[in-house]
């Protein structure tokens, strides 16, 4: 009886530690606005995370260590091809979680926004997004966040496989068209 209680208060304090729910990865979160954060771009130059408040936007919040577990989910978004008047994404790294040194990770974002020059990829060194946000669950995960023109969570998801990714794409983008048509 005490290891099964044990058990179940480990488990009820990590829910809560985490901030994600067992039902899918839903949270608390969602309804929460979120806050101006000052991090850095591939320059190590000092960036806000642009957008917020101005248009519907969708945060992906990625330890590098998994930088491709989103690209289900970010595929289908650019498939859709939603108005760039509505509509933005948002790449951070978390650099926080990675053993990665942060040099390699500003190396390698200079690289990537060579290729897509219309991407807004950030560097989080500090994990203030999460710290601001209360997202606690990012390491080894590509946290996905749909962000409404309210600056009001929307969505929130910690990802850890290409499945996961997958099977949310319907109900991201679903969530994105109803705040498009606010």
């Amino acid at each position: 009886m005490k290891k099964r209680y044990t058990a179940s208060l480990l488990v009820g304090l990590c829910s809560i530690t985490f901030g994600y729910s067992a039902e899918g990865g839903e949270s608390s979160l969602i309804g929460k606005t979120v806050k101006t954060v000052n991090i850095t771009d591939a320059n190590d130059k000092p960036k806000e995370i642009p957008f917020l408040g101005q248009y519907v936007v969708t945060l992906f919040y990625t330890d590098p260590d998994v930088k491709d577990v989103n690209e289900a989910l970010s595929s289908a978004l650019k498939e859709r091809n939603f108005p760039k008047d509505k509509y933005k994404g948002v790449g951070v790294a978390n650099c926080d979680d990675t053993w990665l040194p942060n040099a390699a990770i500003r190396m390698a974002t200079r690289q990537k926004q060579e290729k897509y020059p219309e991407a807004v990829i950030l560097l989080d060194q500090e994990k203030k997004v999460a710290k601001e946000w209360g997202l606690q669950d990012c390491n080894e995960a590509g946290v996905v966040i749909i962000i409404g023109k309210d600056k009001k969570i929307k969505f929130i998801k910690a990802v850890k496989t290409a499945e996961e990714s997958k099977s949310i794409s319907s109900k991201v983008i679903k969530i994105i068209e109803q705040e498009i048509a606010k």
